[in-house]
């Protein structure tokens, strides 16, 4: 089982063009499962609660076809229910603190692909997905951030959660910034956020549609917020024993590389992909050095903010490193 990776630069312009017209058929029959929007409102909410975004969602709108449908979905308001598994945590290391986690979806749903971009004058390096919106990512000012599903099954009116990240990167320096935002922006589903700054402060974010929402100074997560709602999926995706796991690698006797070794083995490296549920890579974002490594056991790739020039490389699911 094969995954093919993609760094699109800003020097390849027209990298998030081919990229949408690889992807556009999956999204438009995605989005179809959706409740019936008018785009005219789904647009009217970016603009109210994600105003900074406008320019570049109306220079992708025209690049990717200027039609309702498209734009429908480039807003991300209201989309169809997405449920992942992801272990967040924030780590010591001889850089600085670091932001690691994983991320758990079927192998058939992930772009593949690592936008480094410079949209809003502040350099962001993300992984996609819907294009533009960012599952994790880190910013110029060594903002990092991730997001992971919050284990309640419930939905309401929202964003989806990769452009709330999106967002937090384009326009926030610190913190303070993030957390601010967070604390406004509807998300349509519970989704849990861990984000770290330059300066090592960190907060890991609880948010949901129809609740308030939580900020807490906690190091690791999981996909429960606090305590476990729903048993089912809680039980299949093992998110107790993941957050478990992911705590004791808080202690300063825990190096970075043992870490990295523990989110690459199970509980928290997880090999169900025929049910669409399986790890698909890790990230560790180190903010002092604005860099990302991507891991998986047996390999791993760099990548800099500074990098200008786009590359491909694949990754096997079925490494025998993979227990």
């Amino acid at each position: 089982m094969e995954l093919q990776f993609q760094l699109i630069a800003d020097a390849d312009p027209t990298g998030l063009d081919s990229a949408f017209a690889r992807f556009w058929p999956a999204y438009r029959r995605w989005m179809r499962r959706a409740a019936e929007q008018d785009f005219s409102r789904c647009l009217g909410q970016l603009a109210e609660h994600m105003p900074e975004l406008l320019p570049v969602f109306h220079r992708l709108h025209k690049r990717f076809g200027e039609t309702d449908e498209i734009g429908r979905f480039l807003t991300l308001y209201n989309p169809p229910r997405v449920v992942r598994a992801c272990t967040q945590a924030i780590l010591a290391s001889e850089d600085g603190p670091v932001l690691l986690r994983t991320y758990d979806h079927s192998p058939k749903l992930i772009d593949g692909v690592i936008l480094r971009s410079n949209w809003l004058n502040t350099p962001t390096l993300t992984m996609t997905d819907c294009l533009w919106g960012a599952l994790d990512g880190i910013n110029g000012h060594g903002l990092s951030i991730a997001l992971a599903f919050g284990g309640r099954n419930v939905s309401g009116d929202g964003f989806a959660a990769p452009l709330i990240c999106r967002y937090v990167l384009e326009t926030c320096k610190d913190i303070t910034q993030a957390r601010a935002a967070l604390a406004r922006l509807p998300v349509y589903m519970p989704y849990t956020f861990a984000v770290l700054d330059a300066s090592g402060d960190f907060v890991t974010a609880f948010l949901g549609p129809e609740a308030e929402p939580v900020f807490v100074t906690r190091r690791a997560s999981a996909n429960h917020q606090g305590r476990i709602e729903w048993p089912e999926y809680a039980r299949f995706v093992k998110t107790a024993e993941r957050q478990e796991c992911a705590e004791a690698l808080i202690d300063p006797g825990v190096s970075l590389e043992q870490a990295r070794d523990a989110f690459l083995a199970p509980p928290i490296w997880r090999t169900e992909y025929q049910k669409a549920s399986g790890t698909l890579y890790a990230s560790e974002y180190t903010p002092a050095t604005r860099s990302l490594t991507l891991h998986w056991p047996g390999q791993k790739e760099q990548v800099s903010l500074d990098e200008t020039e786009g590359r491909r490389f694949a990754v096997s699911l079925l490494n025998p490193a993979v227990k």
